[in-house]
């Protein structure tokens, strides 16, 4: 069969530094190839070269070749590439908020697709509107095409930005990691979205992920790329069975260890923390608006040693009640029970001994740690703030880092300095210096790539296992949170739907809303190995 695109030998070039290095792959029309790698490895630059979109100070190699339907292109030649450029190819970004202008409606953003593929007529262009938005399955167009972007869900804004690059039904379709900006039950809807929709025109699609769950079920092939080049590429059934490159074992081996529960740590029979009933409303600006009630009446507890693991998407109140446990806010009604004492008794604002014995991750390490300071300040801050600075500091810094497999150099280093993986493991290492016996762990591994989650959660469970603190685990990804947890409570609008076993909860839900919840779960090894 004829190939729609073939990329011989690319490589793109930052000055001296080589960002793509010899990627060579072909696709079929109506065929489908998932570009998988964690960050930096060269994913979203490869299609900027494809479409013609590469930053300035990038260049190509004079041996590079870029053939899309018999007719080779070249990136920096916008007079051969603005003819292809949303008619024969066509992009989906990752992030559907920052794409779409704030001042239009959606309605006019795609008659502006529209209107530059050269399509006439405003009432013709109104139609085709209203088509592209149901073939998008979005409901009711009149209505949505009239809103602006924050009136939508994030969903319902990849879905704009689908119909907007399908505008004029382009031969190839470029995925840009569409979902990782989405909850999982919005993931799986988009992904069988572009299922259908591919079935339907037919068009050929590279599908952009670090997601090894998300590029089985949607692709045929999979290029595994790392620092610039394609380590491995083949059959998704083959690379999930018999992956030969040793990246690639790992990045299916952390697929593999989310399938198998760590070893369960003893659990004590005391109540760490105790949430009953409680209520918390957002206040609005507004002189006449209802304040925004964020948790309605939610109830569990949390033992000593044991993790609880909260699920939703977001909006449902996870955050929220992490901040209400630490005393970040206090709520409208109910009551927190922390070590056994009641924090209503103190205006629900922690003592110093609490604080030190109950510690938060937060989901962004970056924006945790102070830029002007060394790691090294970064964790002594806490050691004043609560009392604990003694003669042996450095060395006690020093083992923490150990603890979390990063060594005493890093200590005069600056955050910008560090990986996000290590960032993070900073900000768990700083959490872990006063030895908490409840350690609230919000996101903290959504922001990382596949393989650096799964390292930070096995050295997680590790130190737990060691340390023996409790954990309220809070996360959007399904297996993960049920890898880490031994209960599960899933929240949905504020209030728990339901909480018991991590096992039951994942493999035989009682409610309507956590079956479905369940049912987005990726299962990337049943999808792969029966092809």
């Amino acid at each position: 069969m004829t190939s729609l695109l073939d990329v011989q030998n690319l490589e793109i070039l930052f000055g001296s530094r080589r960002i793509v290095d010899g990627l060579s792959f072909s696709l079929a029309p109506g065929a489908t190839v998932a570009l998988i790698g964690e960050s930096g490895s060269g994913k979203s630059i490869t299609a900027a070269a494809i479409l013609g979109l590469l930053p300035p100070g990038m260049t190509i190699g004079q041996t590079s070749k870029i053939v899309l339907k018999g007719e080779r292109i070249s990136p920096f030649d916008e007079a051969t590439m603005a003819p292809h450029r949303g008619r024969t190819m066509s992009i989906v970004f990752q992030d559907p908020m920052s794409c779409l202008n704030p001042f239009m409606t959606v309605g006019a953003q795609i008659d502006e697709s529209l209107r530059r593929i050269g399509m006439r007529g405003t009432t013709a262009r109104r139609a085709r509107i209203f088509e592209l938005m149901r073939l998008v399955e979005l409901p009711e167009p009149p209505r949505l095409a009239a809103r602006y972007p924050h009136q939508l869900s994030g969903g319902q804004q990849q879905r704009i930005m689908i119909a907007m690059a399908l505008a004029a039904e382009p031969e190839l379709l470029i995925a840009d990691e569409p979902t990782s900006a989405l909850d999982a039950t919005v993931q799986a809807e988009i992904l069988a979205l572009l299922k259908r929709l591919q079935a339907k025109l037919g068009n050929a699609m590279i599908f952009i992920t670090h997601d090894l769950a998300a590029a089985a079920n949607l692709a045929e092939r999979i290029i595994v790329m790392q620092r610039g080049r394609a380590v491995e590429q083949g059959s998704v059934a083959r690379i999930l069975r018999s992956p030969t490159d040793a990246y690639t074992r790992t990045l299916v081996s952390t697929r593999t260890m989310l399938t198998t529960q760590p070893p369960e740590p003893p659990h004590g029979s005391q109540t760490v923390l105790a949430i009953e009933n409680v209520v918390y409303d957002y206040s609005v600006k507004s002189l006449f608006a209802r304040p925004f009630r964020a948790l309605h009446g939610v109830s569990t507890k949390i033992k000593a040693g044991e993790t609880l693991g909260v699920l939703g998407e977001s909006g449902s109140g996870k955050s929220t009640l992490a901040k209400l446990v630490v005393g970040l806010a206090a709520p409208m009604s109910g009551e927190i029970t922390l070590f056994g004492e009641l924090l209503s008794r103190n205006c629900f604002r922690l003592t110093r001994e609490q604080r030190r014995r109950c510690q938060i991750v937060f989901q962004n390490p970056f924006g945790a740690l102070n830029p002007r300071l060394t790691i090294e300040q970064a964790m002594r801050e806490p050691l004043d703030l609560l009392g604990l600075s003694r003669a042996d500091d450095r060395a006690r810094l020093e083992a923490v880092l150990h603890d979390v497999k990063l060594g005493p150099e890093h200590l005069g280093r600056y955050p910008h300095q560090l990986s996000g993986g290590q960032r993070q493991r900073v900000c768990i290492a700083r959490a872990l210096l006063s030895e908490p016996d409840l350690l609230i762990c919000d996101e903290i591994v959504s922001a990382l790539d596949a393989t650096v989650q799964m390292q930070v959660l096995r050295m997680l469970k590790d130190l737990q296992a060691k340390r023996g603190f409790a954990m309220l685990f809070i996360g959007h990804d399904i297996e993960i949170v049920r890898w880490v947890s031994d209960r599960i409570a899933v929240m949905r609008g504020g209030r728990i739907v339901e909480q018991g076993p991590a096992s039951q909860i994942v493999e035989a839900p009682r409610e309507n809303y956590t079956r479905a919840f369940m049912a987005a779960m990726p299962r990337p090894f049943a999808a792969g190995l029966s092809r």
